[in-house]
């Protein structure tokens, strides 16, 4: 038996997790594999997809899934506790692990900001998360794990982009780091989250967000029947390049969201910009944020910063 902590930053454009420093992501799509009997014969899939044995199902998961069956994948928060979810988070697991017995003594899970500030729904989503909690057991094609999960803790994921600005590699905190006023400003899928810390304590005056996330981009494209995630992986990719007019237009909703919850941008000892969003955006966000005064730190990988923090804030407070 192992003992680490995990990390989870469940997107809902990718999935992240980080087991004890390494970090993986894996598209935030599921499906139900359709059976097509011998309609396929002689011919290769339009496209290989990892699948997953967890309970009674059977899920293809990750990008490609949208080619294998009905996508399953839903926007609603009250999804992050489904099992379809969970399957999408062992999954992502899979791809760091070999098979075989692994025991987590904590595992450290972000939630979305415009979810926690609403008590309710979220308090619905934190009961529905301890089904993680306990013992787990699926089946890839690389083989059959075991997981037992002790304890759980949920933060605002922008806490994980914080502490990864704060501590190094080592759990070492950043010279002055204490004393720093951080503003991270997460664009995800769905939302945008913006938080503040200083000193590792949230100053509620500055958190807010809004559904301006890359769906909001999405939404500026021409579908033609493409699945959500679909287009997400081809911009990824390269495969598909959103024009200047459309990004324009998108940043200028992301910098109205900010503008109303931090009105003045210089009075931040830094900004960071996070999530999958942040690259799409990259120079344009980047730019706009500094012609606003801003002192921006600029993640490694904006969209792995989250659950990386997420990691070391859970081994530092051990």
């Amino acid at each position: 038996m192992k003992s680490n902590i995990l990390a989870v930053d469940p997107g809902f454009g990718d999935t992240k997790i980080n087991v004890n420093g390494r970090t993986v992501k894996m598209t935030s799509a599921i499906a139900r594999a359709k059976s097509v009997g011998m309609a396929g014969i002689g011919m290769k899939s339009a496209s290989h997809a990892n699948t997953i044995q967890y309970g009674w199902e059977t899920y293809v998961i990750g990008e490609g899934a949208w080619h294998h069956g009905e996508v399953l994948t839903n926007r609603d928060y009250s999804a992050l506790s489904s099992p379809e979810r969970r399957a999408l988070v062992f999954g992502a697991l899979a791809q760091v692990l070999e098979p075989g017995e692994y025991s987590f003594d904590t595992m450290v899970i972000g939630l979305p900001v415009p979810l926690l500030m609403d008590e309710v729904q979220g308090q619905a989503v934190m009961g529905g998360l301890k089904a993680y909690k306990g013992e787990h057991q699926f089946t890839t094609e690389k083989g059959t794990y075991k997981l037992q999960i002790n304890k759980l803790k949920a933060l605002a994921q922008p806490v994980g982009g914080y502490a990864d600005w704060l501590l190094d590699d080592d759990l070492r905190i950043r010279k002055n780091g204490r004393n720093a006023e951080v503003a991270v400003l997460d664009i995800g899928m769905n939302t945008l989250d913006l938080y503040v810390i200083q000193d590792g304590k949230v100053l509620p005056r500055f958190i807010g967000g809004g559904k301006v996330g890359v769906r909001r981009l999405l939404e500026l494209l021409s579908a033609n029947g493409h699945e959500p995630e679909e287009l997400d992986a081809m911009i990824r990719s390269g495969k598909l390049r959103p024009s200047k007019d459309q990004l324009e237009s998108w940043l200028s909703e992301v910098l109205a969201a900010i503008e109303r919850t931090w009105s003045n941008l210089r009075r931040f000892t830094t900004v960071i910009p996070a999530g999958g969003g942040s690259i799409v955006l990259g120079d344009l966000l980047r730019l706009a944020l500094i012609s606003k005064g801003a002192a921006v730190s600029w993640p490694e990988d904006p969209s792995t910063t989250n659950v990386r923090g997420l990691w070391k804030w859970g081994a530092y407070g051990r």
